[in-house]
């Protein structure tokens, strides 16, 4: 029997499969015996309908409808659509004039064009970067420990990840980039980093980003091994997970229950990390950055810095020889009241060696510890020579320390420095201090074919890197690999309707939930490699499709049939994630920092226990994803609109809706500085109160007021005045209030 009909056996009957040495290609027969998502995509034939459909898409939904005796709803307003398309590529709500043009625009292409010009935005990179990080487990701390210390580069990834979203980098590129950058673009450790370099070389991080908390770890050493091993575990699942969705660790100690995965085989994906991650050659995190600049250019840094050192040192080594027989003399006036023996015995103890100092030495010290202890004031004030001295001193390490030249900037990269790597080997039961067989670099059988087989290729002359991840690379993203590109278009089509097509956005595997529609993910996964693995193109795809453009309206009898809204009848309604919820209360009260990139804004923990980010913060108002991404501590605010706390990856948040929520958009600070900005928003853009009421409304909500929204606005208006009666700010204080309650309203916080 082949291993894969062994595997088959005991994804039924839970029989414990076999370890093969030197494992084998699955064959087209083997293939046909494991699930669906381990065989490589094929292109499934759209299915006819009865209903007329817009695209392929909605001919797949269509043809699972029909079976049902069910129809989609029909198209949604232009209000509603400009609001879910915004949103759902830029995390932003729409502007007035943006909501305005696209009604007014008369020509058939125009939602179209209106998609094409949010896919555009610059927002985009940052709305759908951030979907990525979730799933690549990127955080800007190093977790593991409760220091959760600082990792102070990682930003210069996230801000490749958005530039390549913007980009519209082919996903396969932008994927072998993350796993072998360094390999692509030819790097030495020692040598060239050059502008063209720094892109490769910075994505790399992807596999740096699971926690490592080996820079504070001070335990035995049993303890310290463990540590180490844990990163290796770490970035191998990070990896596994993100770019196949494939739960992988419990092979760790044994074969796979459910997945066609070996103990040997996850150890040979250990193997394509451990030349970098070898507990017994091991740098921490913070260590391990790279200079970007030519060889020459460091060295030359180098060589300035030494200069401007040596004349510092000799400055202050100047100032020093001056000053040690002003102290002695010092030291002698303050001891003159002293009996000659005496004084010379405590002068003998001031200049004994600290380490030799006899029991007698240090009680006289202590006993004479206040006139001893002479400052460098002290000299200054008592010697005018020597503070004029100093002043000259201070002012040529001054001059000096401007011929400093600027440090290079760094970058946090994964790259191999030892060429001849060690050998790695399983783990007994998992237990690191138990090493069994060696292992090889692999992946696992299952998932290869005849033709995309894990094949190391030749060194090249000079490489030190062992090529193990370039040929992971190679492997990962071919258009043969089964989960590379199903995945990747689950993920999207999960962030568009809620729900993936697999539900378990990181599970695709044989333990994972059932696809609702398995011939569309495939239909999706051809179409995303044939267009150049293009992730825009998937979008378009998507959204242009009459599934996408219906409403969210119930109907009669539709929940009987199909309760979870599986079959996509109606658009499902979505709340807002914490980082739209936040953006848009910034971008609606006029307040959103636009800016692209840069370092993390950094959050702060109050007494109370709340992270948040400071008011009296340089830049408090930046988009969230540009907020400092702590493992053990989220901000506050974004924490209760289920933002996640970045222990491994999250491809699907759970969403809640839990009384917190209400009580932080009615309470806190942000929400109430938020508000009274919003007021004098519309201060400034009206006058009249119903104008006013109209530009709140279309700013929260994206449409004008229904009738009885603009009379329950100004009913409640009314009440507040009168509860302010008499203070100078009543009129403020009501609108303020008012657009409070509408940031905390329904009509804002979800999408239709």
């Amino acid at each position: 029997m082949s291993k894969f009909l062994q595997f088959a056996a005991s994804w039924v009957f839970a029989v414990t499969f076999v370890i093969v040495a030197q494992p084998v290609v699955a064959d087209e027969a083997a293939q046909s015996e494991l699930p669906r998502t381990y065989r490589p995509v094929s292109r499934p034939k759209v299915p006819e309908v009865r209903s007329s459909a817009r695209t392929d898409v909605d001919r797949f939904i269509l043809a699972s409808l029909e079976a049902k005796k069910l129809a989609l709803n029909p198209e949604a307003d232009r209000t509603t659509l400009i609001r879910r398309v915004c949103f759902d590529l830029t995390g932003l709500p729409p502007t007035i004039a943006e909501i305005d043009a696209f009604v007014a625009d008369k020509s058939p292409d125009a939602y179209e064009k209106m998609v094409d010009r949010y896919l555009a935005s610059p927002h985009y990179g940052e709305r759908w970067g951030k979907h990525w990080l979730d799933a690549a487990g990127y955080a800007d701390s190093n977790g593991y420990f409760n220091a959760d210390s600082d990792r102070p580069l990682a930003w210069r990834y996230r801000d490749y990840v958005i530039r390549s979203f913007n980009a519209d980098k082919p996903y396969d590129q932008f994927v072998k980039e993350q796993l072998a950058g360094d390999e692509l673009v030819g790097f030495t450790p020692g040598g060239d980093v050059t502008p063209a370099m720094v892109d490769a070389l910075t994505a790399t991080h992807f596999i740096r980003n699971a926690p490592d908390g080996t820079g504070e770890s001070d335990g035995n050493p049993d303890e310290v091994r463990t540590d180490r091993f844990t990163v290796l575990e770490g970035n191998v699942q990070n990896v596994m997970n993100n770019l196949f969705g494939l739960t992988v660790q419990c092979a760790r100690c044994h074969d796979h229950k459910f997945e066609p995965i070996t103990q040997e085989e996850y150890y040979g994906l250990q193997a394509i990390l451990f030349p970098v991650y070898n507990p017994e050659r091991w740098s921490k995190p913070n260590d391990r950055v790279i200079p970007i600049g030519s060889k020459t250019e460091l060295q030359n840094i180098q060589r300035l810095n030494t200069f401007v050192d040596n004349q510092v040192k000799a400055a202050q080594a100047g100032l020093a020889a001056f000053a040690d027989p002003l102290r002695d003399q010092l030291l002698d006036e303050r001891l003159k009241d002293l009996a000659p023996a005496a004084r010379d015995a405590v002068i003998e103890s001031v200049k004994a060696a600290k380490e030799k100092r006899t029991a007698a030495q240090q009680a006289l010290l202590k006993t004479h510890a206040k006139v001893i202890d002479i400052k460098d004031d002290d000299l200054a004030k008592r010697f005018p020579e020597y503070a004029a001295l100093r002043d000259r001193v201070k002012q040529t390490i001054a001059e000096r320390e401007k011929e400093r030249p600027r440090p290079p900037e760094k970058i946090a990269a994964f790259v191999e420095t030892d060429p001849t790597p060690a050998a790695h080997h399983l783990l007994k039961r998992g237990q690191h201090h138990l090493p069994g067989g060696e292992v090889l670099p692999t992946v696992p059988v299952s998932l290869q074919t005849p033709k995309n087989k894990y094949q190391i290729a030749t060194r090249p002359a000079g490489q030190v890197s062992s090529g193990r991840r370039t040929a992971f690379a190679n492997w990962a993203t071919s258009p043969e690999n089964p989960l590379f590109a199903r995945v990747m278009v689950n993920r999207i089509w999960q962030h568009h309707f809620g729900t993936g097509i697999v539900p378990t956005a990181d599970n695709l595997g044989a333990s994972g939930a059932k696809p609702s529609h398995p011939e569309l993910l495939d239909f999706l996964a051809s179409e995303f490699m044939q267009r150049g693995w293009s992730v825009k193109a998937v979008h378009r795809l998507i959204m242009t499709s009459a599934v996408y453009r219906q409403t969210s309206a119930p109907r009669d009898g539709l929940a009987a049939i199909d309760p979870d809204n599986r079959l996509l009848a109606m658009f499902p309604v979505r709340r807002l994630d914490a980082e739209a919820v936040r953006d848009a209360m910034l971008q609606i009260a006029g307040e959103l920092d636009v800016k692209i990139g840069g370092q993390y804004v950094p959050s702060k923990r109050t007494p109370e226990g709340v992270v948040e980010i400071p008011e009296t913060a340089n830049v408090p108002h930046r988009r969230s994803v540009y907020l400092q991404q702590r493992r053990t501590q989220v901000v506050t605010f974004l924490q209760l609109f289920d933002a996640p706390s970045i222990v491994s990856t999250c491809g699907k948040r759970s969403p809640s809706t839990v009384p917190l929520q209400s009580l932080m958009l009615l309470n806190s600070e942000f929400a109430r500085i938020r508000a009274k900005n919003f007021a004098a928003r519309l201060a400034r853009e009206a006058t009249e109160p119903t104008k006013k009421i109209t530009i709140a409304l279309r700013l929260t909500s994206g449409r004008d007021p229904l009738k009885d929204e603009q009379l329950a606005c100004e009913k409640f208006l009314g009440k507040q005045h009168e509860a302010y009666a008499g203070q100078k700010d009543a009129g403020e204080r009501a609108w303020a209030d008012l657009c409070q309650m509408l940031l905390a309203s329904n009509a804002f916080l979800y999408i239709d």
